[in-house]
């Protein structure tokens, strides 16, 4: 069995041209190995129909940018060239001819490059979307990999270009979130609620620093619609008003309530509250408390676990740092922080009596805790009833957040070492892609590019 690909093309003129674009033969067709196309087959037939298209493409508008818009003579041929064009389809060459400027003078009096202006980056904004979004997702080298794999490119992208093309669409999303959003585009929200956390990436070793914090929130408005928001404070530009721009996108109004769950750091609440375009209320996350007092528990347990015969006194102590657990729980502070007091002081009386190791450690612990409950004391709310009531408590879905956008991409386990800038950068893609919006947002950042060429006249 013989088969041929063919392209029939219809220009503008009525004119039909066919090409061959590919074509294969079949000497058993019983066996499932030879079913349809094989992968180097289908690599084939997809870059000769996107030779054939690009080509036709490059002739039309040729034809069309030769008319001067002024006369309707021709410009004057001035000389040919060539141009390649880097798709996810394969690289095309194409003839760039140069025409003179028209003897009339009047619509361009310059050399006019028309394959320029369709390609002023040598490359398709797609082939740059899937580098980007395929850099921001696997390491380069195994990006570049199934790039190689899985499209008709005739050589995989080098790795620095993966990275270079990775970190510029980055930028350029970094200037595009800078625009504010068009009036009216999403419902008013009725509540947004702001999580926000900080993560830490391991720096270079030229910076001054070992690791280096960013800012990661997820808002969330009432109907269930999400957005996660990163960034890298020293390399942002304006994140104020860049957290400002995503609550407006989700639907936050001046009326709109925001509230704000946070460890009680004072950089992530005061960024979320200057972002907020309503009324803010401030919420101490309950994980973050919580794991306080597990800190707590876990050293009891081990002075139970190093000292058996010590189990009559830590019975007693373990109770009270589950009491104190019940109380923050029910939002009640004071109680919570007497009851601390109370077990200070007892432990304090078996310094003389006990292991001072043990004694010592549990009451750091505690004494942090009760530092950590006063300084947040008008955070900390009846997490029962909100609960009870539906309301979020926790920022659990930002720690996996920062799980997602960090560590699976620029965390120590991966051996990596980022520089702020470069950090900041991915993480700008990263959160496009998380967020679903990356095609449109690199469509709309395209103004921002800087491309080599300018507009034809």
């Amino acid at each position: 069995m013989k088969w041929r690909v063919m392209a029939e093309v219809t220009g503008e003129d009525g004119a039909v041209t066919r090409h061959v674009i590919s074509e294969g033969e079949r000497t058993e067709v019983g066996q499932a190995a030879t079913l349809g196309l094989s992968l180097a087959e289908g690599k084939a037939t997809l870059s000769g129909l996107q030779r054939v298209l690009v080509t036709a493409q490059a002739d039309t508008h040729c034809r069309r940018r030769r008319q001067c818009s002024h006369c309707g003579a021709l410009r004057p041929l001035k000389d040919h060239r060539t141009r390649t064009l880097v798709s996810l389809f394969g690289t095309v060459e194409v003839r760039a001819p140069r025409f003179g400027p028209c003897h009339c003078g009047v619509a361009c009096r310059r050399s006019l490059t028309p394959v320029a202006e369709m390609m002023p980056d040598r490359c398709t904004p797609e082939y740059e979307r899937v580098l980007a979004e395929m850099g921001s997702a696997l390491p380069y080298r195994r990006a570049r990999a199934l790039l190689a794999d899985l499209l008709p490119l005739d050589t995989a992208p080098d790795v620095e270009t993966i990275r270079r093309r990775t970190l510029q669409v980055g930028a350029r999303l970094e200037r595009a979130a800078l625009v504010p959003p068009d009036e009216g585009s999403p419902a008013p929200a009725q509540a947004i609620t702001l999580a926000i956390d900080a993560g830490h990436v391991k720096s270079v070793r030229t910076y001054q620093m070992r690791s280096f914090e960013v800012m990661i929130a997820r808002a969330a408005k009432d109907e269930g619609q999400e957005v996660v928001f990163g960034s890298m404070p020293a390399e942002a530009d304006r994140q104020v008003k860049q957290l400002h721009h995503v609550l407006r996108r989700l639907g936050a109004t001046a009326s709109t309530p925001v509230t704000i769950l946070s460890d009680g750091a004072e950089g992530p609440r005061s960024l979320a509250g200057a972002a907020s375009c309503g009324p803010v209320r401030h919420v101490l996350d309950w994980f973050h408390l919580s794991m306080r007092v597990q800190h707590v528990a876990q050293a009891v347990k081990g002075w139970t676990a190093a000292e058996p015969a010590a189990a009559e006194r830590t019975v007693p102590l373990a109770d009270a740092v589950s009491r104190v657990r019940w109380r923050l729980w029910h939002g009640q502070t004071e109680r919570a922080l007497g009851l601390i007091g109370d077990t200070l002081t007892d432990l304090d009386a078996l310094l003389d009596t006990a292991d001072d190791r043990q004694v010592r450690k549990v009451a750091t612990l505690l004494r942090a805790l009760e530092i950590y409950v006063v300084g947040q004391a008008n955070l900390i709310i009846d997490y029962a009833a909100a609960r009870g009531r539906g309301d979020p408590i926790s920022t659990a879905t930002t720690e996996s957040t920062v799980q997602r956008l960090l560590h699976r991409r620029m965390g120590a386990n991966q051996q990596m070492r980022w520089s702020p800038r470069g950090a900041h950068r991915m993480l700008k893609v990263r959160t496009a892609v998380m967020n679903g919006t990356f095609a449109a947002d690199h469509a709309a950042a395209e103004p921002y590019a800087g491309r080599p060429f300018r507009p034809a006249a």
